[in-house]
Protein backbone atom coordinates (compact mmCIF):
# COMPACT_ATOMS: atom_id res chain seq x y z
CA UNK A 1 0.00 0.00 0.00
CA UNK A 2 1.23 3.58 -0.73
CA UNK A 3 0.44 7.25 -0.71
CA UNK A 4 0.41 9.00 -4.22
CA UNK A 5 2.62 11.46 -3.90
CA UNK A 6 1.23 15.10 -4.90
CA UNK A 7 3.30 15.50 -8.34
CA UNK A 8 2.19 12.16 -9.70
CA UNK A 9 -1.69 12.24 -9.26
CA UNK A 10 -2.54 15.66 -7.60
CA UNK A 11 -6.71 15.36 -7.85
CA UNK A 12 -5.81 12.39 -4.99
CA UNK A 13 -3.63 13.47 -2.52
CA UNK A 14 -3.28 12.38 0.89
CA UNK A 15 -5.85 9.34 -0.58
CA UNK A 16 -4.26 6.03 0.16
CA UNK A 17 -3.89 3.64 -3.22
CA UNK A 18 -3.04 0.20 -4.92
CA UNK A 19 -1.39 -0.02 -8.20
CA UNK A 20 -3.92 -1.74 -10.49
CA UNK A 21 -1.56 -4.94 -12.43
CA UNK A 22 -2.43 -6.50 -15.37
CA UNK A 23 -4.96 -9.49 -14.73
CA UNK A 24 -7.02 -7.13 -11.67
CA UNK A 25 -10.18 -7.33 -11.31
CA UNK A 26 -12.45 -5.40 -8.46
CA UNK A 27 -13.03 -8.74 -6.93
CA UNK A 28 -9.75 -10.44 -6.81
CA UNK A 29 -8.42 -7.11 -5.68
CA UNK A 30 -11.40 -6.90 -2.88
CA UNK A 31 -10.50 -10.94 -2.06
CA UNK A 32 -6.77 -9.78 -2.22
CA UNK A 33 -7.29 -6.84 0.93
CA UNK A 34 -9.69 -8.30 2.47
CA UNK A 35 -12.69 -5.68 1.86
CA UNK A 36 -16.12 -5.96 0.17
CA UNK A 37 -16.45 -5.33 -3.55
CA UNK A 38 -19.04 -2.74 -3.40
CA UNK A 39 -17.52 -0.92 -0.62
CA UNK A 40 -14.25 -0.10 -2.76
CA UNK A 41 -16.09 0.84 -5.60
CA UNK A 42 -18.26 3.17 -3.58
CA UNK A 43 -15.04 4.75 -1.60
CA UNK A 44 -13.29 5.26 -4.96
CA UNK A 45 -15.49 6.37 -6.85
CA UNK A 46 -16.26 9.52 -4.14
CA UNK A 47 -12.93 10.52 -4.24
CA UNK A 48 -11.55 10.02 -8.06
CA UNK A 49 -11.77 11.92 -11.26
CA UNK A 50 -14.68 11.38 -13.22
CA UNK A 51 -12.77 9.61 -15.93
CA UNK A 52 -11.48 7.15 -13.65
CA UNK A 53 -15.17 6.60 -12.31
CA UNK A 54 -15.50 2.38 -11.88
CA UNK A 55 -18.72 1.03 -13.10
CA UNK A 56 -19.16 -2.82 -13.38
CA UNK A 57 -15.05 -3.15 -13.19
CA UNK A 58 -11.87 -1.33 -13.69
CA UNK A 59 -11.56 0.80 -16.75
CA UNK A 60 -8.32 -0.27 -19.03
CA UNK A 61 -6.72 2.81 -18.21
CA UNK A 62 -7.24 2.88 -14.74
CA UNK A 63 -3.90 2.92 -12.45
CA UNK A 64 -4.73 3.41 -9.20
CA UNK A 65 -7.66 2.25 -6.65
CA UNK A 66 -8.10 5.33 -4.27
CA UNK A 67 -8.68 3.03 -0.22
CA UNK A 68 -10.26 4.12 2.89
CA UNK A 69 -8.53 5.42 5.35
CA UNK A 70 -6.36 3.35 7.56
CA UNK A 71 -8.41 2.92 11.13
CA UNK A 72 -6.05 3.87 14.36
CA UNK A 73 -5.30 1.33 16.47
CA UNK A 74 -7.84 2.73 19.28
CA UNK A 75 -10.51 3.05 16.50
CA UNK A 76 -9.56 -0.93 15.64
CA UNK A 77 -9.94 -1.95 19.34
CA UNK A 78 -12.74 -0.14 20.51
CA UNK A 79 -15.41 -0.95 17.38
CA UNK A 80 -16.66 -3.96 19.11
CA UNK A 81 -18.44 -6.63 16.36
CA UNK A 82 -22.11 -6.54 15.95
CA UNK A 83 -24.11 -9.74 16.88
CA UNK A 84 -26.38 -11.00 14.31
CA UNK A 85 -30.23 -11.06 15.57
CA UNK A 86 -32.06 -14.08 15.65
CA UNK A 87 -35.29 -14.84 16.70
CA UNK A 88 -37.09 -17.36 18.74
CA UNK A 89 -35.42 -20.51 18.83
CA UNK A 90 -32.24 -19.20 17.28
CA UNK A 91 -34.43 -18.77 13.70
CA UNK A 92 -33.12 -16.65 11.07
CA UNK A 93 -36.00 -14.47 10.52
CA UNK A 94 -37.86 -14.28 7.40
CA UNK A 95 -39.27 -10.87 6.20
CA UNK A 96 -40.11 -11.13 2.68
CA UNK A 97 -42.31 -8.20 2.10
CA UNK A 98 -39.28 -5.97 1.83
CA UNK A 99 -38.17 -8.02 -1.54
CA UNK A 100 -38.41 -6.27 -4.91
CA UNK A 101 -34.43 -6.31 -6.19
CA UNK A 102 -32.78 -7.32 -9.26
CA UNK A 103 -29.68 -9.38 -9.86
CA UNK A 104 -26.83 -9.98 -11.56
CA UNK A 105 -26.48 -14.07 -12.59
CA UNK A 106 -23.98 -15.79 -13.87
CA UNK A 107 -23.54 -19.92 -14.24
CA UNK A 108 -20.21 -20.88 -14.70
CA UNK A 109 -19.50 -24.98 -16.09
CA UNK A 110 -16.05 -26.19 -16.40
CA UNK A 111 -15.27 -29.66 -17.52
CA UNK A 112 -11.41 -30.30 -18.58
CA UNK A 113 -10.34 -27.20 -20.80
CA UNK A 114 -14.22 -26.08 -21.32
CA UNK A 115 -15.06 -23.21 -20.16
CA UNK A 116 -18.81 -22.19 -20.59
CA UNK A 117 -20.49 -18.79 -18.51
CA UNK A 118 -23.94 -17.43 -19.02
CA UNK A 119 -25.24 -14.42 -17.43
CA UNK A 120 -27.95 -12.42 -17.31
CA UNK A 121 -30.38 -10.55 -15.03
CA UNK A 122 -33.48 -11.47 -12.65
CA UNK A 123 -35.78 -9.55 -10.83
CA UNK A 124 -37.29 -11.10 -7.55
CA UNK A 125 -40.23 -9.33 -5.87
CA UNK A 126 -42.57 -10.31 -3.20
CA UNK A 127 -46.03 -9.94 -4.18
CA UNK A 128 -48.57 -11.04 -0.93
CA UNK A 129 -48.50 -13.16 2.12
CA UNK A 130 -51.15 -15.96 3.48
CA UNK A 131 -52.62 -17.12 6.87
CA UNK A 132 -50.60 -20.37 5.89
CA UNK A 133 -47.54 -18.58 6.32
CA UNK A 134 -46.85 -18.98 2.39
CA UNK A 135 -45.65 -16.17 0.55
CA UNK A 136 -46.02 -15.15 -3.22
CA UNK A 137 -43.30 -13.96 -5.51
CA UNK A 138 -42.92 -12.73 -9.10
CA UNK A 139 -39.54 -13.76 -10.96
CA UNK A 140 -38.57 -11.75 -13.83
CA UNK A 141 -35.44 -12.39 -16.42
CA UNK A 142 -34.24 -9.71 -18.74
CA UNK A 143 -33.97 -10.71 -22.30
CA UNK A 144 -30.43 -10.32 -22.80
CA UNK A 145 -28.60 -13.36 -22.35
CA UNK A 146 -24.89 -13.46 -22.55
CA UNK A 147 -23.60 -16.72 -23.31
CA UNK A 148 -19.49 -16.49 -23.13
CA UNK A 149 -19.89 -12.80 -23.23
CA UNK A 150 -22.18 -13.16 -26.64
CA UNK A 151 -25.52 -13.39 -27.53
CA UNK A 152 -26.63 -17.02 -28.06
CA UNK A 153 -25.74 -17.47 -31.83
CA UNK A 154 -26.62 -21.35 -31.87
CA UNK A 155 -29.52 -22.84 -32.70
CA UNK A 156 -29.75 -24.53 -29.76
CA UNK A 157 -28.95 -21.87 -26.83
CA UNK A 158 -31.10 -19.70 -29.03
CA UNK A 159 -34.10 -21.77 -29.31
CA UNK A 160 -33.53 -22.29 -25.16
CA UNK A 161 -33.30 -18.73 -24.42
CA UNK A 162 -36.36 -17.64 -26.72
CA UNK A 163 -38.75 -20.87 -25.39
CA UNK A 164 -37.75 -19.70 -21.55
CA UNK A 165 -39.37 -16.40 -21.91
CA UNK A 166 -42.68 -18.07 -21.93
CA UNK A 167 -42.03 -18.51 -18.10
CA UNK A 168 -41.40 -15.17 -17.51
CA UNK A 169 -43.10 -13.15 -15.04
CA UNK A 170 -43.15 -16.41 -13.08
CA UNK A 171 -45.23 -16.16 -9.68
CA UNK A 172 -44.28 -18.72 -7.40
CA UNK A 173 -45.09 -19.72 -4.26
CA UNK A 174 -42.33 -19.93 -0.67
CA UNK A 175 -43.05 -21.48 2.46
CA UNK A 176 -42.16 -20.05 5.83
CA UNK A 177 -38.69 -20.86 5.50
CA UNK A 178 -37.82 -18.92 2.38
CA UNK A 179 -38.13 -22.52 0.52
CA UNK A 180 -39.34 -22.60 -3.41
CA UNK A 181 -42.31 -25.04 -3.55
CA UNK A 182 -44.63 -24.62 -5.95
CA UNK A 183 -45.76 -22.68 -9.16
CA UNK A 184 -48.72 -20.34 -8.42
CA UNK A 185 -49.76 -18.73 -12.93
CA UNK A 186 -49.28 -22.09 -14.84
CA UNK A 187 -52.65 -20.64 -16.91
CA UNK A 188 -50.58 -17.40 -17.39
CA UNK A 189 -47.55 -19.29 -18.82
CA UNK A 190 -49.86 -21.45 -20.72
CA UNK A 191 -51.41 -18.84 -22.18
CA UNK A 192 -48.26 -17.27 -23.31
CA UNK A 193 -47.05 -19.95 -25.58
CA UNK A 194 -48.90 -19.16 -28.70
CA UNK A 195 -46.83 -16.26 -28.98
CA UNK A 196 -43.27 -17.06 -28.49
CA UNK A 197 -44.24 -20.68 -30.19
CA UNK A 198 -44.89 -18.52 -33.08
CA UNK A 199 -42.15 -15.83 -33.19
CA UNK A 200 -39.58 -19.58 -32.92
CA UNK A 201 -41.55 -20.41 -35.88
CA UNK A 202 -40.68 -17.22 -37.93
CA UNK A 203 -37.18 -17.12 -37.09
CA UNK A 204 -36.28 -20.89 -36.77
CA UNK A 205 -37.29 -24.18 -39.07
CA UNK A 206 -36.08 -27.90 -38.89
CA UNK A 207 -36.87 -31.15 -37.32
CA UNK A 208 -35.04 -30.36 -34.09
CA UNK A 209 -37.20 -27.10 -34.18
CA UNK A 210 -40.05 -29.34 -34.27
CA UNK A 211 -38.88 -32.17 -31.81
CA UNK A 212 -38.28 -28.79 -29.25
CA UNK A 213 -41.47 -27.04 -29.58
CA UNK A 214 -43.39 -30.80 -28.75
CA UNK A 215 -41.25 -30.79 -25.91
CA UNK A 216 -42.30 -27.57 -25.00
CA UNK A 217 -45.76 -28.49 -24.98
CA UNK A 218 -45.59 -31.48 -23.61
CA UNK A 219 -43.81 -29.59 -20.38
CA UNK A 220 -46.59 -27.17 -20.55
CA UNK A 221 -49.62 -29.46 -20.41
CA UNK A 222 -50.10 -29.33 -16.40
CA UNK A 223 -49.02 -27.49 -13.59
CA UNK A 224 -47.16 -30.49 -11.83
CA UNK A 225 -44.64 -31.03 -15.12
CA UNK A 226 -43.82 -27.16 -15.25
CA UNK A 227 -42.96 -27.80 -11.72
CA UNK A 228 -40.78 -30.69 -12.41
CA UNK A 229 -38.81 -29.26 -14.98
CA UNK A 230 -38.56 -26.04 -12.96
CA UNK A 231 -36.95 -27.89 -10.20
CA UNK A 232 -34.05 -28.23 -11.70
CA UNK A 233 -33.80 -24.21 -11.76
CA UNK A 234 -30.48 -23.49 -10.08
CA UNK A 235 -31.36 -19.73 -9.98
CA UNK A 236 -34.45 -20.84 -8.13
CA UNK A 237 -33.74 -23.52 -6.35
CA UNK A 238 -29.98 -21.26 -4.99
CA UNK A 239 -31.94 -18.55 -3.66
CA UNK A 240 -35.02 -19.77 -1.96
CA UNK A 241 -32.87 -22.44 -0.44
CA UNK A 242 -35.12 -22.49 2.92
CA UNK A 243 -32.25 -20.70 4.68
CA UNK A 244 -34.52 -19.33 7.59
CA UNK A 245 -34.71 -22.03 10.15
CA UNK A 246 -33.69 -22.33 13.28
CA UNK A 247 -29.76 -22.78 14.05
CA UNK A 248 -28.24 -23.33 17.49
CA UNK A 249 -26.68 -21.36 20.30
CA UNK A 250 -22.98 -22.59 18.44
CA UNK A 251 -24.95 -20.99 14.75
CA UNK A 252 -24.72 -24.40 13.04
CA UNK A 253 -26.42 -27.50 12.59
CA UNK A 254 -26.07 -30.54 10.53
CA UNK A 255 -28.85 -31.49 7.79
CA UNK A 256 -29.26 -33.45 4.40
CA UNK A 257 -29.90 -30.62 1.56
CA UNK A 258 -31.41 -31.47 -2.10
CA UNK A 259 -30.02 -30.25 -4.89
CA UNK A 260 -30.51 -30.89 -9.17
CA UNK A 261 -26.85 -31.85 -10.26
CA UNK A 262 -28.48 -33.00 -13.44
CA UNK A 263 -32.15 -31.76 -15.30
CA UNK A 264 -34.48 -33.64 -13.30
CA UNK A 265 -32.55 -35.38 -10.76
CA UNK A 266 -32.35 -34.53 -7.05
CA UNK A 267 -29.12 -35.20 -5.17
CA UNK A 268 -28.87 -35.44 -1.45
CA UNK A 269 -25.86 -34.02 0.21
CA UNK A 270 -25.30 -34.33 3.86
CA UNK A 271 -24.09 -30.63 4.47
CA UNK A 272 -23.06 -28.42 7.51
CA UNK A 273 -24.75 -25.42 8.09
CA UNK A 274 -22.85 -22.43 9.78
CA UNK A 275 -24.01 -18.84 10.52
CA UNK A 276 -20.89 -16.30 11.61
CA UNK A 277 -21.91 -14.94 14.81
CA UNK A 278 -20.98 -11.63 14.10
CA UNK A 279 -21.59 -9.36 10.96
CA UNK A 280 -18.54 -9.23 8.79
CA UNK A 281 -17.39 -6.01 7.49
CA UNK A 282 -19.97 -5.15 5.13
CA UNK A 283 -22.81 -5.54 7.61
CA UNK A 284 -23.96 -8.64 6.28
CA UNK A 285 -25.40 -12.15 7.58
CA UNK A 286 -22.67 -14.80 6.28
CA UNK A 287 -23.97 -18.11 6.19
CA UNK A 288 -21.52 -21.22 4.85
CA UNK A 289 -22.74 -24.29 3.77
CA UNK A 290 -20.27 -27.54 2.89
CA UNK A 291 -21.23 -30.64 2.17
CA UNK A 292 -20.66 -34.07 0.56
CA UNK A 293 -22.69 -35.75 -1.71
CA UNK A 294 -24.11 -39.36 -0.42
CA UNK A 295 -25.80 -42.32 -1.89
CA UNK A 296 -29.48 -42.23 -1.34
CA UNK A 297 -30.80 -43.69 -4.23
CA UNK A 298 -31.71 -41.08 -6.19
CA UNK A 299 -29.95 -42.27 -9.15
CA UNK A 300 -27.49 -39.50 -9.31
CA UNK A 301 -25.00 -39.41 -12.50
CA UNK A 302 -27.27 -41.91 -13.80
CA UNK A 303 -25.91 -44.63 -11.23
CA UNK A 304 -22.87 -43.21 -11.09
CA UNK A 305 -22.83 -42.90 -7.02
CA UNK A 306 -19.25 -43.74 -6.31
CA UNK A 307 -18.18 -40.54 -7.50
CA UNK A 308 -16.77 -37.79 -5.07
CA UNK A 309 -19.38 -34.81 -5.09
CA UNK A 310 -18.71 -31.84 -2.83
CA UNK A 311 -21.21 -29.00 -2.29
CA UNK A 312 -20.20 -25.30 -1.02
CA UNK A 313 -21.93 -22.28 -0.90
CA UNK A 314 -21.68 -18.69 0.91
CA UNK A 315 -24.93 -16.56 1.61
CA UNK A 316 -24.81 -12.87 2.42
CA UNK A 317 -27.97 -11.65 3.67
CA UNK A 318 -29.15 -8.15 4.43
CA UNK A 319 -28.79 -7.60 8.39
CA UNK A 320 -31.90 -5.16 8.73
CA UNK A 321 -34.11 -7.33 6.09
CA UNK A 322 -32.73 -10.48 5.96
CA UNK A 323 -32.57 -10.62 2.06
CA UNK A 324 -30.18 -12.36 -0.16
CA UNK A 325 -27.11 -9.92 -0.88
CA UNK A 326 -24.68 -11.97 -2.85
CA UNK A 327 -24.65 -15.96 -3.36
CA UNK A 328 -21.32 -17.93 -4.17
CA UNK A 329 -22.71 -21.23 -4.66
CA UNK A 330 -20.65 -24.48 -6.85
CA UNK A 331 -20.13 -28.36 -6.68
CA UNK A 332 -17.31 -30.36 -7.56
CA UNK A 333 -17.60 -33.51 -9.25
CA UNK A 334 -13.92 -35.54 -8.74
CA UNK A 335 -13.78 -37.42 -11.94
CA UNK A 336 -11.38 -38.60 -14.64
CA UNK A 337 -12.36 -35.08 -15.91
CA UNK A 338 -13.39 -32.99 -13.20
CA UNK A 339 -16.16 -30.99 -13.11
CA UNK A 340 -17.12 -27.72 -11.77
CA UNK A 341 -20.52 -25.81 -11.80
CA UNK A 342 -20.48 -22.37 -10.14
CA UNK A 343 -23.80 -19.97 -9.48
CA UNK A 344 -23.35 -16.68 -8.27
CA UNK A 345 -26.05 -14.13 -7.59
CA UNK A 346 -25.48 -11.08 -6.67
CA UNK A 347 -27.70 -7.54 -5.82
CA UNK A 348 -27.70 -4.72 -8.37
CA UNK A 349 -27.43 -1.58 -6.27
CA UNK A 350 -29.92 0.89 -7.34
CA UNK A 351 -28.47 4.52 -8.26
CA UNK A 352 -29.53 7.05 -5.92
CA UNK A 353 -31.38 9.89 -7.30
CA UNK A 354 -29.96 12.74 -6.63
CA UNK A 355 -32.58 15.75 -6.30
CA UNK A 356 -31.13 19.24 -7.69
Amino acid sequence: MYYIEESEKPAYTKHRFYEIKKGDTLESVAVELGFDAHELRRYHNMYCDISDLIEADFSRHLEFLILTPVKSEDEVINKKPKKVSLGKNYRLPFTPEQTDESYKVKYTYECGDEIDVTEMKISVKWLASYKNKYHLFEINRASDIYINGKMPDTLMDGLAAKTAEVLYPLKIVVDEFGKWIDIYNHDEIESRWGKIKSEILDYYEGEVVENYIKHTEDTLKSSERVLTSLRSDYFLRTFFNGLHVGYTANYEFERDLLFPLQKETESVFRVQHKMAPDLDDAGNIKIEQKGNYTDSGFGFLYGNAHLKVNYNAVYFLNSDTYTVEKVNLEWNIDNAEPVKTAIEIELLKRDKVIES
